[in-house]
């Protein structure tokens, strides 16, 4: 068993590990990976909309994305793996139609400088996740599924790829992987949130479906090796849960606890994901779900390590945080950043339930490549550790 292995199932376990496990979520394209992996089409999101404008082979792309994911998690020197997918197999190509711009389904699509991400030039036109789909067209899919369930899952291919690559070299992971089953009520249409109350019975076909087709997917991440599962998504906003205690209660609760079962029936570890406020239903999130972990730990929005102490979540759910991704990671000096570590790490060994250090979201498009950077000096500083190999 590696050190990383035994350092995540200790926090799990509530046991002291040798050190806090480290874990992050490096978005795609982030110039963090710049510095480590140069810039590619699996680093640079402009190069590889270049690059598929160009016709480039799904397999070329593919192998640039499971590089780079291997090299910025190897670098940093992490315990527990989180992958971001490449672009489909069969993606639709792109036209260029100047620098850095090109258009898309009829689109125009320009890169962001601020971001070093490829945006819609005009974003009015984007469809908000809510809004793909009419009601009518969900009431269609509810009343004309057949009932069938798949059978066989194919690996994520950056996941296999990264699996690989990371066998050559002897290093083993903690991997997880993130399936949501219909819990994540922030990204209901407003009318899905209307059924809970006035037509309850199609937004309980609706739920099964959810969960018949992804309770065998998650079985499925479990044997192909992913030994933490994460559910999602959002249950809450920055003032509290997104419905009512009860309806929570009523609905996804049930469901919540469906899947951590599946989960462990599987033998991995169960963590549910979710920005938010979460005060108003801590009974149920945090002990009746029987969750084993609670990642997204959103200091921002008052899910601190201060009163996760206090109010006895420390003692019996891991904590995968508390970095604060919408401020100090973004807005923050390297100084402060290290110092909201510092204390992070002090108050996580507070935890018997378990502590792994991670931003509150993931490295995303607003956090500082220095600031990350500070996280893990502060991290190997703390530990005794040697500096990164810059």
């Amino acid at each position: 068993m590696s050190a990383s292995i035994a350092r995540v199932g200790a926090a799990f376990r509530h046991v002291a590990p040798d050190r806090t496990p480290l874990f992050e979520i490096f978005c795609a394209y982030h110039p963090i990976y710049w510095g480590i992996c140069g810039r590619t089409i699996g680093t640079d999101e402009a190069l590889c909309w270049d690059a598929m404008a160009d016709g480039v082979a799904w397999e070329e792309l593919l192998e640039a994305h499971a590089q780079a994911a291997f090299q910025v998690n190897k670098f940093f020197g992490v315990d527990m793996v989180r992958l971001i997918g490449a672009p489909p197999r069969h993606y639709v190509r792109p036209v260029k139609t100047g620098p850095k711009r090109w258009t898309r389904g009829g689109k125009d699509y320009i890169f962001n400088e601020r971001t070093k991400l490829v945006e819609l030039e005009h974003p009015s036109e984007a469809d908000s996740y809510a809004n793909r789909f009419t009601e009518d067209e969900y009431i269609a899919m509810i009343e004309g599924w057949d009932g069938q369930i798949p059978t066989t899952f194919e690996p994520d291919p950056v996941y296999r790829r990264v699996r690989e690559l990371a066998e050559a070299e002897g290093i083993e992971w903690v991997y997880m992987g993130e399936i949501g089953c219909g819990t994540g009520v922030a990204f209901y249409p407003p009318f899905m949130l209307m059924w809970m109350l006035s037509e309850p019975e199609l937004y309980e076909r609706w739920l099964h479906i959810q969960t018949a087709t992804g309770f065998p997917r998650t079985k499925a991440l479990v044997e192909q090796g992913h030994s933490v599962i994460a559910m999602g998504g959002d249950v809450s906003t920055d003032k509290g849960p997104f419905i009512s205690p009860a309806l929570y209660h009523e609905y996804i609760l049930p469901t919540i606890q469906a899947h951590v079962k599946v989960i462990h029936d599987a033998g991995a570890r169960a963590i549910y994901t979710s920005d938010g406020n979460h005060w108003d239903i801590k009974e149920d999130f945090f002990f009746n779900s029987g969750i084993d972990g609670y990642k997204e730990v959103d200091r921002a929005a008052g899910m601190t390590m201060e009163r996760l102490i206090a109010e006895g979540i420390k003692d019996r759910v891991c904590l995968i945080g508390n970095l604060d991704a919408r401020f100090t990671l973004c807005l923050g000096t390297p100084e402060q950043v290290r110092e909201e570590v510092i204390s992070t790490l002090s108050q996580g060994q507070q935890t018997p339930g378990g502590h792994i250090l991670h931003a509150s979201h993931s490295v995303h498009e607003d956090v500082k490549v220095e600031n990350y950077y500070a996280v893990v000096e502060a991290y190997r500083d703390f530990f005794g550790m040697e500096p990164l190999a810059l």
